[in-house]
């Protein structure tokens, strides 16, 4: 156990010096969210304070922390079978699956930035009132949605361990998780037989729990019921990571398919 948690902390520290090391992860962190920010002020500039935190604020944040997350902590994974330290990392005494776990705590650090600079942008640039209704059901919200981005990479990261196939579809995701999710704009502008895959998004969730937080609940049971949900749908994501890589260790023992060939 103890080893584990060595394994992890190291793990972190290099992909976070990895990570801001590389050009566009810098941009993903820094200049991204506060590009997104002044964007959508510009959309939701004659709204209320409460509207700017839960749109230009919520959306740049859950944004910014699913490129920086989970998206980049899926093409770890491309990025190292491309420097052939892929098999290094499978073959060392530490399972592969506790590596990648310190990997994407890395990622997520840096991914709790860019939300921090994305609150900056919005609250000093723009001078909108932060206050939350209620701060601490605010502050469960964001960590369970911490973690299920967490599993999210995970799950990601094995599926592109398995399947080389798997990084144009990374390169394409983005926008519509952004779309689906209500990032934005509301969920219910969409058409109907889109809406029902807003719901096995973790970010749909999150940032349904945290509106609320901010406004006001005037429904618990609504409240609860997107708690279960995000709960529900996070617990698919670890199975998922769990399954992907149990799949990654018997593949690459029988077919040697870690590397770039």
């Amino acid at each position: 156990m103890r080893s584990n948690v060595k394994a992890i902390i190291s793990s972190c520290k290099l992909q976070m010096k990895q990570s801001f090391s590389r050009s566009m992860f810098k941009f993903v962190v820094i200049l991204s969210p506060i590009i997104s920010a002044i964007t959508f002020y510009f959309i939701y500039s004659d709204k209320t304070d409460e509207t700017l935190i839960s749109y230009v604020f919520l959306g740049t944040a859950i944004t910014s922390m699913w490129s920086s997350i989970s998206f980049s902590s899926a093409g770890d994974i491309d990025r190292e079978r491309f420097m052939g330290a892929l098999e290094v990392i499978f073959s060392a005494p530490i399972q592969f699956k506790i590596i990648m776990l310190g990997k994407v705590m890395g990622n997520t650090i840096l991914g709790i930035a860019s939300m921090l600079i994305s609150l900056l942008v919005v609250v000093v640039l723009f001078g909108a009132k932060f206050t939350l209704a209620h701060p601490v059901l605010f502050s469960i919200s964001m960590l369970l949605g911490i973690i299920s981005f967490v599993f999210i990479a995970l799950m990601l990261s094995g599926l592109l361990a398995i399947s080389r196939n798997t990084r144009i579809l990374m390169n394409c995701i983005d926008y519509p998780v952004f779309i689906l999710c209500g990032a934005y704009f509301p969920i219910d502008v969409l058409p109907d037989y889109i809406r029902p895959l807003a719901y096995v998004l973790s970010p749909t969730y999150i940032l349904k729990l945290a509106r609320m937080s901010i406004s006001g609940i005037t429904d618990y049971s609504t409240f609860y019921s997107c708690i279960l949900g995000l709960l529900a749908v996070t617990l698919v994501y670890l199975t998922g990571y769990l399954w992907f890589y149990r799949v990654i260790d018997v593949k690459a023992r029988k077919e040697a398919t870690l590397e770039v060939i």
